[in-house]
C-alpha cells in the first residue's frame, strides 16, 4: 500500500510545480519593474529626506528618506496570492491525513494523471467501501466562510459549483479507468463546513472538512465483493492506468 505522507507521496506535486513557474514568472517581472521603479524610489526618499530634514533635524530627514526608500522596495517585490502553491499546501496535508488510512489496509494514491487530459487526480481512497476521489480545497482565508443555499455553495463572494462539478467530472473519470463507481469527496481545510459533523451532499459531491475526512471513509458501509484481495487489485490498476500526474 501506498504510506508515505506529505511531498514524499508525490501529493501536489504538480500543483507545486506550477506554483514555482508562477513564482519564477513574477519575480522576472518584479525585476523589470525595480529597474525604473527603485531610481524612482529613491529619488523620492531623498526629496522627502531632504524636506524633512530642513524643517526638524537631519536625523528626522534620514529616517523619512529610509522609510520611504523600504516602502518603495516592498511594495516593488511585494508577493501576489500564488493559488498553485496554496493548492499544493492542501493537497499535502490531506495525504498526510490519509496516511493512516494506508497503513490500515486501504489504498492511498497521490496526484494521478486523467488519460488524455491535462487535468489530475488529488486523491484516490481505495478500501472495503468501494472506491473515492479526493479533491483537496485548501481554503484559508479569515474573511471569508462557506455559505450553502439550497444546493448552491459559496466561499466568500465566489460560486463553489464549477468545483463539484469538476469533482463529478474527476470521479467519472476514474471510475471509466478503472471500471467502477468513485465517489467524489471535496475536502475543504481552513474553512468550517456548516453542516451537521462538518459535512453535507452538494450535486452527488460530499463536502467534508479536512480534518474530519479519515473518520468519515472508515466509517463507510463495506460493499459487497470488496475484500483486501480487490482493494490490492484495483490499487494495482490504478498504478498502471492512473500514471502520477508529470505537469
Amino acid at each position: 500500500m501506498t504510506t508515505t505522507p506529505g511531498r514524499r507521496s508525490n501529493a501536489g506535486a504538480s500543483a507545486r510545480r506550477q506554483g514555482e513557474l508562477q513564482r519564477a514568472a513574477e519575480r522576472a517581472a518584479q525585476h523589470r519593474r525595480a529597474k525604473w521603479a527603485l531610481p524612482l524610489t529613491a529619488a523620492a526618499a531623498a526629496v522627502t529626506g531632504w524636506a524633512a530634514g530642513t524643517v526638524t533635524v537631519w536625523q528626522v530627514g534620514a529616517l523619512v528618506a529610509a522609510a520611504v526608500l523600504a516602502y518603495g522596495v516592498r511594495q516593488t517585490y511585494r508577493r501576489q496570492h500564488n493559488s498553485w502553491t496554496s493548492g499544493a499546501d492542501g493537497e499535502e496535508a490531506t495525504a498526510r491525513l490519509l496516511a493512516p488510512l494506508a497503513r490500515r489496509g486501504y489504498a492511498v494514491l497521490h496526484d494521478r494523471a486523467i488519460p488524455g487530459s491535462k487535468a489530475n487526480l488529488d486523491h484516490l481512497v481505495v478500501g472495503v467501501f468501494g472506491v473515492a476521489l479526493v479533491d483537496s480545497k485548501n481554503w484559508q482565508s479569515r474573511k471569508s466562510r462557506i455559505v450553502i443555499t439550497g444546493q448552491l455553495l459559496r466561499y466568500g463572494r465566489y460560486d463553489q459549483t464549477k468545483a463539484l462539478q469538476t469533482a463529478v467530472w474527476e470521479a467519472q473519470q476514474a471510475a471509466r479507468v478503472l471500471g467502477v463507481p468513485v465517489r467524489p469527496i471535496l475536502a475543504v481545510h481552513g474553512a468550517k463546513v456548516p453542516a451537521p459533523r462538518g459535512r453535507t451532499e452538494l450535486h452527488g459531491v460530499t463536502v467534508v472538512e479536512a480534518k474530519k475526512l479519515r473518520g468519515m471513509l472508515a466509517g463507510l458501509t463495506p460493499q459487497p465483493g470488496w475484500d483486501a484481495a480487490r482493494v490490492t487489485a484495483v490499487e494495482q490498476l490504478a498504478e498502471q492506468r492512473l500514471p502520477r500526474h508529470s505537469g
